[in-house]
């Protein structure tokens, strides 16, 4: 139960916000991920695209090598020349061998532009056989150098380590790349060299596109040819990636050709690729911002027909709690459950207001007739008493005594049949409980000390009548005993508390002190009884009526009973009728 009582409490702003900010939250992530994922989506598609677009390029070059090495294959298969070249013994036949399998060759280079050179090499020759066709004029010093690194290739590769004696081999001179294809027939090579930008020619149509190059790699990734210089090497199983360099995100895509051990691909900039996606991004943008205006539109019906009406009562219930009962509240709000709600609520104040004000007038009637009734209930016993007092100092004429005694007498009877609704001052007070003890000590003589320490600075304070002398009676009935020396005193001063200053009182005894039950009835302000301390019911009720929760009573033990009164200060003009 304590920690339901002291759980954290929110304001309805704070919860409307909180839930608005939490549906905002949601709808941002749902909205995040429903983008990722149809970015994503859209990103593979478009790669797919791509690579679909490559393969068909790539498969194109593919099918012109084909052709080509197919050629190749079939027309010089069963060449007698070869035969002649690589056995013969006669040199003539030799040289015209040579000279025929050169002009076909010839006939074969002309009609295709993307060859570079056709070659045919027979290393069981005697002079190791070297035929060179150039389909393209070219720099001498660069042909000799491939001649020679071609050689090279077959008679350390082919030769040793393949009995097929068929692959391809890339090479770059310079700023040029190359690929040779070797094939072998009967104990000798037949090969042509395309130059790598022209194998790269399908794929012209994908470069032309600004921010995307071709280009050609053997299987370790370096570059042998390309559309344009970008750089030496790639990494082949970044395939289908988005890789970045020099600030710039490329999506990289590689296609094994099936015609020999090298890749084909592409880098084509990110930007470019995600161009094909601007209109999905504008849809999720235009979305996002729509749902920011629906949510702003909500969080203002909510605030204007849920928030502030319920804000209007609560700030019209705290200045009901305050007493202002003076206000209507506006009626403002387009929910008719609101609306009947503050039309009650207004009917409540005004009739709260009237109830109020006829009960206040009751209770001041009441508190009249109460304190009226209260003057009235003299105990006879303390009159007998004091006449009593009066007889016995008749027998022995002490008239003096008599006639202090007769003028204590009357000038306390004077004091208890005053207006009881006016004020007094600490000072009148005073004078009314000094003329009681003194009736008293002639009763008690030699019995009780009596002592009034009042400050100057409150003298002229104004208290209701009778709220000292109550607690004096209450402290002679209950606490002077005949078996020890009684002793009472008041005491006034000016306190500040809280910035605010009162008039503090305290009367102590040296009885017995205060019953537990009166402690807790006080002190509690619940008692159970109202019948018993009618004298204290009253200075607290009274208290209450004139000060309402700003005066303060205590009641407590410390060798006696201890009262403490604290009642706001208050002056003499203040007060006067």
């Amino acid at each position: 139960m304590e920690k339901l009582v002291n759980k954290k409490k929110y304001t309805l702003l704070h919860w409307i916000t909180g839930m608005i900010l939490l549906l905002l939250f949601i709808s941002a992530a749902i909205l995040a991920a429903f983008s990722k994922v149809s970015m994503d989506n859209l990103l593979a598609q478009e790669i797919e695209n791509r690579q679909a677009i490559l393969k068909l390029n790539v498969d194109n070059a593919n099918t012109n090598l084909s052709s080509l090495q197919g050629y190749l294959y079939q027309h010089f298969t069963d060449s007698e020349e070869i035969t002649m070249i690589e056995t013969g013994n006669d040199n003539t036949k030799i040289f015209m061998a040579k000279q025929s399998l050169t002009r076909n060759l010839k006939k074969i280079a002309g009609w295709n532009d993307s060859l570079e050179f056709l070659f045919f090499y027979s290393p069981p020759s005697p002079d190791k056989v070297l035929l060179q066709v150039s389909a393209k004029q070219a720099d001498y010093p660069e042909r000799k150098d491939l001649e020679r690194q071609v050689k090279e290739y077959i008679d350390n590769k082919l030769e040793k380590g393949s009995s097929l004696g068929r692959g391809y081999l890339l090479l770059k001179n310079g700023s040029r790349g190359y690929v040779i294809r070797f094939y072998k027939i009967r104990n000798s090579y037949l090969g042509m060299c395309l130059d790598g930008r022209a194998v790269l020619e399908p794929l012209k149509g994908l470069a032309s596109e600004e921010g995307c190059l071709a280009f050609l790699a053997d299987v370790d990734g370096n570059i042998i040819s390309q559309t344009e210089g970008f750089q030496e090497s790639i990494d082949i199983n970044n395939n289908g990636r988005l890789l970045k360099k020099d600030g710039e995100q490329y999506l990289q895509l590689n296609y094994l050709s099936e015609q020999g051990d090298f890749y084909i691909g592409t880098w084509t900039k990110a930007s470019l690729v995600n161009g094909q996606l601007k209109w999905m991004r504008n849809l999720i943008a235009a979305f996002v911002a729509g749902f920011l205006v629906v949510i702003a539109a909500m969080a203002f019906s909510i605030r204007r027909s849920l928030y502030q009406p319920i804000r209007s009562m609560e700030l019209a219930m705290k200045k009901v709690g305050d007493g202002e009962w003076d206000l209507a509240v506006k009626d403002d709000s387009r929910i008719s459950e609101y609306s009947s709600m503050i039309h009650n609520f207004n009917e409540m104040v005004s009739e709260i207001k009237g109830l109020k004000i006829q009960n206040y007038e009751n209770e001041l009637a009441a508190q009249k007739s109460y304190l009226q009734c209260l003057q009235l209930q003299i105990n006879p016993h303390f009159y007998l008493n004091a006449l009593n007092i009066i007889y016995s100092l008749a027998e022995v004429h002490d008239y003096a005594l008599i006639q202090e005694m007769t003028m204590s007498l009357v000038e306390y009877s004077r004091y208890m049949f005053r207006r009881p609704e006016n004020l007094v001052t600490v000072s009148q007070e005073i004078e009314h409980v000094d003329n009681y003890m003194k009736i008293q000590k002639m009763r008690f003589p030699d019995r009780i000390e009596y002592q009034a320490n009042i400050s100057s600075e409150i003298e002229d304070a104004m208290i209701p009548p009778f709220v000292i002398q109550s607690f004096v009676e209450n402290s002679i009935k209950y606490a002077v005993s005949f078996e020890q020396h009684n002793r009472l005193s008041v005491c006034g001063k000016l306190n500040e508390i809280d910035g605010e200053l009162y008039v503090q009182i305290e009367i102590r005894d040296n009885g017995t002190g205060y019953s537990q039950e009166v402690l807790e009835a006080m002190n509690e302000q619940k008692p159970r009884d109202e019948r018993f301390n009618i004298g204290i019911l009253n200075v607290r009720q009274r208290l209450r009526f004139i000060f309402g929760d700003k005066a303060k009573m205590e009641l407590k033990n410390e060798e006696g009973a201890v009262t403490i009164l604290l009642i706001p200060l208050t002056w003499r003009e203040d007060t006067e009728e």
